[in-house]
């Protein structure tokens, strides 16, 4: 193991995880009592928290003011046509190359929404940006197939079993709230309250307890990634925010880039080395952009509104 896998976490970093952690559960009072004897520790530890503790209430989200309409400039009209013509075979590539079945799902969220449903059983149902399911409450099921994105679940007491399924396998309700993400290789299933039954498709003898507090990764062959401890703000997508704790760059981006229009290109090459840690709005990626700049030395350039490119800043 390197050194840098060893390192403590920075004051930067637990503050972070403070701020988190009292958001989530204001009423904790063991958490606000040891936060407050870290904060005793040392005045920077004190500084740090309020530092981020602005940063976290600077991203909540809220209800953009439209900007006075004006007429583009004949140089800001050429850039805006260059990044259509960029961007438009790509989005038309996109588009008819998504399954039939995303446009035909049940309920779908828009790319940049953060959508709430109540099933007719009274389970409530979040779904994170560009997310699609299939809603099956027939008979004796209560089945949601996910399509696509992401889906948090609070599930309401009933007799049938809760199941979220997935290209992958399923995750079984075995109390009330948890998380199914189908990303591109496997499946991540988040669990805040109670216990989830995670069954992979192809290797059910390899079936899961997940417990709260807990997360595991698995594709339809098996577990990908053992159940290990949630990180505070896993799920912070709900209240319109996303965290980070030493991620690098190219992560953040790749995340930012699900709830963004378009396309979101990064250099990695150019950009590895560089982590982030601490809070961004998840709705409003402009902003979002602008505070990662304004935190790292990066450069980001707008072709068009469709076509953004996050760079290390040109040698002067």
């Amino acid at each position: 193991m390197s050194d840098a896998a060893l390192a403590p976490p920075s004051i930067e970093e637990q503050a972070a995880l403070w701020v988190v952690t009292l958001d989530e559960d204001p009423a904790d009072q063991a958490a606000r009592t040891a936060c407050a004897q870290w904060c005793a520790e040392d005045p920077r530890h004190a500084r740090a928290l309020e530092t981020m503790r602005r940063m976290w209430q600077s991203v909540t989200p809220q209800t953009p003011v439209p900007a006075p309409e004006r007429r583009p400039t004949r140089r800001r009209a050429s850039r805006h046509a260059l990044g259509l013509l960029v961007v438009l075979p790509c989005l038309l590539w996109l588009g008819s190359a998504l399954p039939w079945r995303i446009w035909l799902a049940d309920e779908r969220s828009a790319v940049g929404e953060v959508r709430q449903i109540t099933l007719a059983d009274g389970s409530l149902v979040t779904l994170n940006s560009d997310s699609a399911i299939d809603i099956d409450l027939s008979g004796d099921k209560r089945r949601l197939r996910l399509r696509r994105g992401e889906v948090y679940v609070e599930v309401a007491k009933g007799s049938a079993p809760f199941v979220v399924i997935d290209r992958d396998g399923s995750a079984r309700a075995l109390g009330t709230r948890y998380a199914v993400r189908r990303d591109a290789e496997d499946t991540l299933v988040t669990v805040t309250e109670s216990r989830v039954l995670v069954r992979p498709r192809a290797a059910p003898e390899q079936a899961t307890e997940v417990a709260a507090g807990e997360q595991v990764r698995f594709d339809r062959n098996g577990i990908t990634q053992s159940t290990r401890s949630v990180a505070p703000g896993a799920l912070a997508w709900r209240q319109g925010r996303v965290v980070f704790q030493d991620a690098p760059v190219a992560e953040v981006l790749r995340e930012l880039a699900r709830y963004r229009p378009g396309l979101l290109l990064a250099d990695d090459q150019a950009l590895a080395g560089l982590r982030f840690t601490g809070v961004l709005p998840a709705r409003q990626s402009d902003e979002a952009l602008a505070l990662l700049a304004a935190a790292l030395p990066i450069e980001v350039s707008r072709l068009s509104p469709w076509l953004v490119r996050v760079s290390a800043p040109a040698a002067r």
